[in-house]
């Protein structure tokens, strides 16, 4: 059972480790001409920042939805959305 609690408490201190710098990436990737992981990196940060803007034109609201980590969007009519929400039929 200690050995079951010490395994658990070592995986879940493993998921809290910090992010290399980018600046440190690109060191790293200066030296040895490997620069995946400068592109992986930059690759996460936009989709970080695509998330944070708005998607939809004027008049339509994003409804996403997520599924095995990954969200999928798509632009609907926002008078659609709020009949659908209220249980009016559109």
């Amino acid at each position: 059972m200690k050995v079951l609690i010490l395994v658990l408490a070592f995986s879940l201190m493993a998921g809290c480790g910090t992010m290399t710098p980018l600046v440190e990436l690109e060191q790293q990737a200066l030296l040895t001409g490997d620069w995946s992981a400068v592109e992986k990196r930059e690759r996460a940060v936009q989709r970080r920042q695509a998330r944070k803007r708005n998607i939809c034109p004027q008049g339509q609201v994003a409804v996403c939805e997520s599924f095995a980590g990954t969200a999928r969007c798509a632009c609907v009519e926002s008078d659609n959305l709020h009949a659908i929400l209220s249980g009016r039929q559109f």
